[in-house]
């Protein structure tokens, strides 16, 4: 198993295929200039590594993943360093957003402001049952900015992410589990293990097939349906004329693993 860590952020490969990148700045795991550079850096490397087939984000401790901005250094910047902070911010979710391979959060506590937005980057999120959501910033008389304003309402509805931004209340894991905001809910201390379970499972597919999943669902969203049916064709013929999709139907009518490269 290959680490490499900085300050803030430490980056595990699990047996190659697996990346666990883990917010390292306990007990609240705060954005801060210096551990979103780090975040965008690892999440740099691990998009030229072409043995990472899945990435897990994770955070140090159980008391939180992230409940966002480190007050503290945002007051005292002036107007230049507030803007390049929010623009370097919003830009590193954009890559963990679109990076090209699965990514899956694995969130323990209080996951909250910045730290849902940087959360619902991933394709998916796992819960403790003692996890909190909320979008806290209207009761600092500001606004989900870092992609909240339009992640949210993309993964829950309009109607429950309005309220959320609107009021600032917190939801328990169950709740985030109706609303589709979690895929999973896991008893606390065992949303890694719950994480790697899945990703193992991913790792084990065409590589291929499952980035054109991840680009092709992520860019159809955003079309309206007409245009889908020809995006949708633009896909077909690299993923069904790859080996990995030869082996694959091969592998099933000789009733075998298939070995994906």
């Amino acid at each position: 198993m290959d680490t490499f860590k900085n300050d803030l952020i430490k980056v595990e490969k699990r047996d190659d295929r697996i990346a666990v990148v883990t917010l390292n700045n306990p007990p609240m795991n705060l954005n801060s200039i210096a551990s979103m550079r780090e975040l965008a850096d690892d999440f740099r490397i691990l998009r030229r590594d072409d043995e990472v087939r899945v990435v897990i984000l994770t955070a140090a401790g159980t008391k939180a993943f992230n409940v966002g901005t480190d007050l503290h250094e945002m007051a005292d910047m002036n107007g230049y360093y507030k803007e390049k902070k929010f623009y370097g911010e919003m830009r590193m979710m954009d890559n963990i957003e679109f990076l090209p391979k699965p990514t899956i959060c694995a969130i323990e506590g209080f996951c909250m402001g910045g730290g849902l937005e940087l959360a619902m980057c991933c394709d998916f999120r796992i819960a403790s049952d003692t996890a909190r959501f909320a979008q806290p910033e209207i009761t600092l008389g500001l606004y989900p900015g870092a992609g909240g304003l339009y992640r949210l309402p993309r993964i829950v509805g309009m109607g429950k992410a309005l309220e959320m931004m609107y009021t600032g209340y917190q939801i328990d894991a169950q709740e985030a589990l109706r609303y589709r905001l979690v895929n999973h809910v896991v008893p606390s201390g065992k949303t890694l293990e719950k994480a790697l379970e899945i990703a193992q499972r991913i790792a084990g597919f065409s590589p291929i097939a499952i980035r054109t999943i991840k680009e092709g669902s992520r860019k159809m969203w955003q079309k309206e349906s007409k245009d889908n049916y020809y995006t949708n064709l633009e896909y077909i013929e690299p993923v069904f004329e790859s080996d990995n999709a030869q082996e694959g139907m091969k592998a099933f009518l000789e009733k075998r693993e298939a070995n994906f490269k």
